[in-house]
This record gives C-alpha cells, structure tokens and sequence, in this order.
C-alpha cells in the first residue's frame, strides 16, 4: 500500500531487533524466563464476562514469543522501524490500560470484602456471590474502557492522562419488592469495589412525602413499573454527578447538587425514588473510603458520638385496613423494653411471637397464622379491647411481664370520616351518631395506657388534626409517635415541635428526597427533646441500610414489622451483628428508649 522503499531502493531493516516496550503490569504471572512474560488476552469476551467457562476460556494467557509471531505477521507490510515502533508502543499502551484495569478491579475486590461491615463471617458460598457480582461488573469496566472513554464515568477532574484516573460505573435497574412491586437497585463500582443499594417503594402516597416516579402505563405492572426513574439515573444523575468530582464521602454536597438537579420540591422530576437510591449507595460507598462500618460513617455524619441499639417494635396483630377482622387499628406490637440486650430483646420478641403463633392454630383454623406483609396475625378478633387483652396474656405465660410492654399503631387517618374517627369504618353501615371525637379516642388511648402494660401509640389522629395532637400531648405519660403526621418532611418536622404535638417521630426511608434530608430531620428532632423511631415500608426490600440507618443515628426504636419475612428478620439479624462486633462497647436502649442519641 505505501512505498517504503529508501531512496536507494533498499528497505528498511526489519523489527526482529528493535526491543519491544515491557509490560510493568503487577500481578501479571510469569514464567522463569522473563521473555516468556503471560499476557491475557481478552478480545473474546464480547460479554464482558471474565469467567472460563465449560466450554472455552475467556482469558487465555499468550506467551510473549507469541506476541512477537503475532507482530512480525502484522507487520509485513509496514516497512518504516519508526511506525512499527509507534505501533508497537501504542499497542502496549492499549494493553497496559486495559490489564491495569483488570487489576484495579480485582485488588477492588479483595479491599472491598473487609470494607463491609460483617463479611468476615460470611460463608464460602456468600462470599462466591459477592464476587460474582462484583466481577460482572469488572467485565463491564474492561470493555467500557476498550471502547470509548464517554461509556466510563470519570471520577477524577481536569487531568489528561487517563491512566491516573479514577473508574467509577452507576448503573440503575428495576427490581422487585417485597410486596412484588417495581422498584430501583442502584449499583455503584469504585476502586474499593461494588456496592448496591435497592430502596423500599409503596403504592399510596402521602401528601407531604417526597414523590416517587412511576411510569404509570396501565399496560406495565399497572402502571407502577420505574423504568423512567431508572432512565433519569442511568442519564442525567449519574453522568451529570460524576461531572462535579466529589469524593463519596461529601454526602451533603452530592444529596444538595441532585436536589438542584431535579429543581422540585417534592424531587417529582427525576423522582424521589431514583435520586434517594442513589443517595443511599453513595453512603455505602463513602463508608468504605473510610474503612469504617456504614453505621460509623452515619453517626459521623449525624454528629453521634455514642452507639446505641435499638428497641424493636415487633408487629404481632394486625388490623385495621390490612386486615378484615373487627380491629380498628392497624398494629399491635411487642416492645422489650426491659432487656437488657439487643439479642435479650430479639429472644423476647420471638418467643411472644411464636407463643401466639401456637395460640392460634389451637383456637383457630390454619388460615389464622398466615400472616400480612409487616409480618402480623390477623386472626378474627372483634375489639380492640380483645386485642389488648389477648396480648396481655401472652406476655404473662411467656414469662415476660414487665419485660415487654404493648405498641399500638392507630393509623387513624383511615378512620378519619367528617371531622370524627370512625371505629367501625370497615362496615360499610357503620352509624355516623357513632363517630368519635378527637377527644374520646383521646380517652381511650389514656384508659389503655392505665389498664394494660401499652407505652406507645402512633399515629393516634388524622395527620392534619394538630389541635388534638397537641392536647394529649399534654396528657400522656408514654409515648406519642407521629409517623403519618410528619412523613419525614422537615417542614412538617418544625411545625410538629412548634405545635408540641407528640413527643417521638417516625423517620422513613423514602419518604425523604435523600440521606442528608433524613439527618436534617434528625437533628431537629434531637436538639428539640423528640425521641425517633426509624419505620420500614410495606414495600421493603432485603436491603439492610435502614438497621444501619437506626444504630448510626442511636434512634432508639426500630419498627421492622414481626420477626418474620426476609426483608424484616434481615434487618434484625444485622443489628445482631453490629451488637456482636461492638462487643463490650454495645449498650442498649431499653426504657431509655425516647432519650437516645443526642449529637
């Protein structure tokens, strides 16, 4: 193709004695002889994929000699020793881009395990699926570098040498449920390795939470599917972040930087659903930057400087709207609050919980212990004072009796009819002469909190009935959780101490727009004297952030429904484990519940 020929008509000498540029590729294996140096080759792994399979082997070493056959072939028509040189060196570049890239990802891997809190203790087979999915991602990193620079998110600012810069992949997928809902998995690759994160979902809701973005394409899992809000990461979060190279570890500038980037107040743009998601994983990730538990790293965050675990409200009845039985409200749960442990607690809890479960199959048919998706019986009770009474047994023949107390959850919205609270809401001829006032249903929590061991009641009014929050506020000697009423919106948050209506508030995971807006709320809470409850949702996933969550911020109480379900006993197990690794250090809330974690 071109004439190479000197002006002498003799060619140039051929490459056979040019040295080649070496590979300084730590980690490479070589044989005895240096020349004989193994170099992977790759080019069949289309998929990404860096496992051998049965059938073939995706990363075949190739001997330096075979290298240098491969070159001379190559080199038949390229007579100039400066352009085969050129070639050669940018070969070699290419090559020790893509084999340090390799090796990033794999020392990735073997930093990353230690970083997670408790990988210490997992089996051979866990440990196998971490790094399954991690390499995964590995062959993505490889073939994204192979083939463009604009498909690798860049994490590193205004350097040209792309050898130096830090690798960084954020890539969002649906995922489902506990409830068999769509919701979002965000998983994020740094040099420290890979970290997911798949946030709960509900299907209502409330007025003043942050608005999740559903597709609402009636033809699509009936219009709840989030395909859009997986979009809006994979191309507008995740590129235009990565832009603006901060470090994982700056949570409150990369929480304040989407918010400005979805530019709504209750984050309706891009969703709620996508920007906490990816909130949520870059803490994870900032965590291991830090070499510290995910815990530590949020107490760091939050100002906490004392660890406490919490109390567990364990949901053992239910009613209400989740049930079709005679119970008005929507939970009756167990606290151990005279345990003395975080384990104590879990014995107690599942011990009631099981005792009831045989209660039930002894007096009603086997369909009374299947249980609802927060993990509670509902078994067909007519009052709400057979409820309490029913509860009050099982702690006292388990042996239990002032170790565990009673939690009630009103959820009294759902009984709010006209300006009163209707008891009887679930029959559809239900006398409106029969209605209660905001203060008789105010008597009846009093007179609980007087006959039976109840020390908890949330949700007791309607979320925008603030008067009769604040007046049994004033009366109650236990504790008033506002959940519904405040739904982690910090503005709501202000106008609840303001009002003084109740003493405890519910923080939940999505209902707030991101990470650093839930530990606003936080510290509003705690400098005004609030005690906190960390809630779960309906449509909870198996991620564990929210156990987490509730030991970094040394709440106090975790709600995580009944000691059953995946998605729930995970979240326990968790804090089974930060008990365990704290050892000596671990203290537990116990009747000290609404007091702790103060910055």
């Amino acid at each position: 193709m071109f004439n190479m020929d000197g002006i002498n008509g003799i060619r140039c000498s051929s490459l056979e004695s040019t040295s080649v540029v070496s590979l300084p590729v730590s980690g490479s294996p070589t044989s005895a002889n240096s020349s004989d140096m193994y170099l992977y080759d790759d080019s069949s792994m289309s998929d990404g994929s860096l496992y051998a399979s049965d059938q073939e082997n995706h990363s075949t070493p190739r001997r330096r000699s075979d290298y240098r056959r491969l070159h001379r072939r190559r080199s038949s028509t390229l007579r100039c020793p400066q352009q085969q040189i050129q070639q050669r060196q940018a070969a070699n570049l290419r090559e020790r881009r893509r084999m340090q890239s390799i090796n990033d990802a794999f020392e990735g891997l073997r930093a990353h395990i230690p970083t997670l809190p408790y990988e210490k203790r997992l089996s051979k087979v866990d440990t196998l699926k971490l790094a399954i999915g991690y390499i995964s991602f590995l062959g993505e990193l490889v073939r994204a570098d192979r083939c463009s620079s604009e498909s690798l998110l860049s994490g590193v600012s205004n350097t040209h040498n792309k050898e130096e810069q830090k690798k960084v992949i954020i890539r969002a997928r649906q995922i489902f449920d506990a409830t068999g809902i769509p919701t979002i998995e965000v998983d994020m690759v740094t040099e420290l390795g890979l970290f997911r994160i798949g946030v709960p979902s509900t299907d209502t809701k409330k007025v003043a939470e942050a608005c999740e973005l559903r597709d609402n394409n009636p033809q699509d899992y009936h219009g709840m599917s989030v395909l859009n809000a997986v979009k809006n990461i994979n191309t507008i979060i995740a590129p235009e972040l990565i832009k603006q190279n901060l470090e994982v570890t700056m949570q409150k500038e990369i929480d304040q930087f989407m918010i400005m980037l979805d530019g709504t107040e209750n984050r309706s743009r891009l969703g709620a659903n996508a920007i906490m998601a990816v909130s949520l994983v870059v803490a994870k990730a900032g965590a291991a930057k830090k070499g510290v538990p995910l815990y530590r790293h949020i107490s760091d965050m939050a100002g906490v400087t004392t660890i406490i675990l919490p109390v567990p409200h364990f949901t053992i009845l239910t009613g209400g709207i989740l049930s079709s039985n005679g119970l008005p409200f929507q939970e009756y749960m167990i606290m151990p609050v005279g345990a003395s442990s975080f384990m104590e607690a879990m014995k107690i809890g599942t011990e009631i919980y099981h005792y009831v479960k045989k209660t039930i199959m002894s007096k009603y048919p086997v369909e009374g212990i299947y249980v609802s998706e927060c993990g509670g019986f509902s078994i067909p009770l007519s009052s709400h004072r057979d409820a309490l009474l029913f509860l009050t047994d099982a702690i006292k023949q388990t042996g239990y009796a002032g170790k565990a107390e009673i939690a009630i959850n009103a959820a009294a919205t759902d009984l709010y009819k006209d300006g009163a609270y209707d008891l009887e809401f679930k029959n559809p001829n239900s006398n409106p002469q029969e209605y209660m006032s905001s203060d008789k249903l105010a008597e009846i929590y009093l007179d609980n909190m007087k006959e039976f061991p109840v020390c908890s009641v949330e949700d007791a009014f309607e979320f925008d009935d603030w008067s009769a929050w604040s007046l049994l506020a004033g009366r109650v000697a236990g504790q008033l959780v506002g959940n519904d009423l405040t739904q982690t919106n910090l503005r709501r948050v202000g106008l609840a101490i303001e009002k003084k209506a109740g003493n405890t508030i519910g923080l939940r995971l999505n209902q707030a727009g991101t990470l650093t807006e839930i530990i606003e709320c936080y510290k509003l809470l705690k400098t005004n004297g609030f005690g906190i409850v960390c809630i779960d949702r309906w449509g909870d996933t198996a991620d564990l952030f929210l156990a987490d969550l509730v030991v970094g911020l040394s709440a106090g109480q975790l709600k995580c429904g009944g000691p059953v379900r995946g998605e729930r006993i995970d979240k326990y197990n968790q804090i089974l484990r930060i008990e365990e690794e704290l050892g000596a250090l671990s203290k537990y809330a116990g009747r000290n519940y609404q007091g702790q974690g103060a910055p």
